[in-house]
């Protein structure tokens, strides 16, 4: 869990400059991460896709789910 988590954290300021220095948790919601709109939750799709190597269904990444959520199921699919 640790690495998926190190992994996405090193990604955020990329794929959300408004976040540098938003702490992301495994309890952090999606929607709370600054700047986080439909745009972005596509960015971050493929960011998952191909860091993790496994496909992201488009509804896995609503704003209403977690970090924390979304590493159990990279991992399930690893």
């Amino acid at each position: 869990m640790l690495e998926v988590l190190a992994t996405i954290r090193e990604g955020i300021p990329d794929l959300f400059p408004g976040a540098i220095g938003f702490q992301i948790e495994p309890d952090t919601y999606l929607n709370d991460i600054p700047e986080w709109d439909s745009m972005t939750s596509v960015n971050f799709k493929v960011f998952l896709e191909e860091s993790f190597g496994v496909s992201i269904p488009d509804d896995l990444l609503e704003g209403g789910i977690t970090i924390g959520e979304v590493i159990i199921f990279i991992r399930r699919v690893d």
